[in-house]
């Protein structure tokens, strides 16, 4: 997913996209943020897995006053959603995130790998040698963006810092691996 973000011309980079454990940016991130974390993992198949995969990516903004200067015209700035071509605050940035993770296939299946393709997976679940992806990621959710103080960018509690943060949930990534992908067939 990382990679992908950074690939994709959303202008996001190596200090603006990484894998985090709590969604928190490093404490000198830029005014936008791409934190990716994990989600659950389960599987509901006994004779072979059949898991499906959930993650998250939060999504912050610095705001540039201090608190008690955020009013209702900044947050609704960053918060409204306009046309595409005006677009460029919160809700924005966290669309575009939406809009290229959901259901995008060239991420969840490497180039160059075996299967390449929906039709290539159906083909190799029939002669039973998948063992990858399968189904990409769907969007589910995404929280309120809620205002964020020092702390959450790893500030001394009384810093001025102000940001939003909103969590983009992912789910339903699906991977699937025969049994006999690891131990030969049954007899």
């Amino acid at each position: 997913m990382r990679d992908g973000i950074r690939a994709a011309g959303l202008n996001y980079d190596q200090a603006s996209c990484e894998i985090m454990d709590d969604g928190r940016p490093p404490p000198r991130c830029g005014n936008f943020f791409v934190a990716i974390h994990d989600g659950m993992m389960r599987s509901d198949a006994d004779n072979q897995l059949n898991e499906w995969y959930d993650f998250s990516v939060t999504l912050t903004m610095r705001l540039v006053v201090p608190l008690d200067r955020v009013g209702d015209q900044q947050m609704a700035r960053n918060l409204i959603r306009i046309p595409d071509g005006e677009r460029q605050g919160f809700y924005a940035k966290a669309d575009r995130l939406r809009a290229f993770l959901h259901m995008n296939w060239n991420i969840t299946v490497l180039t160059g790998k075996t299967p390449n393709s929906a039709n290539d997976n159906l083909a190799a679940w029939a002669t039973g040698t998948v063992y990858a992806f399968v189904e990409p990621m769907r969007f589910h959710t995404l929280e309120s963006p809620k205002l964020v103080g020092g702390e959450w960018f790893g500030a001394e509690p009384d810093a001025e810092d102000m940001g939003m943060k909103g969590t983009l949930t992912f789910w339903r990534c699906r991977r699937m691996q025969p049994v006999t992908a690891a131990s030969g067939p049954f007899v």
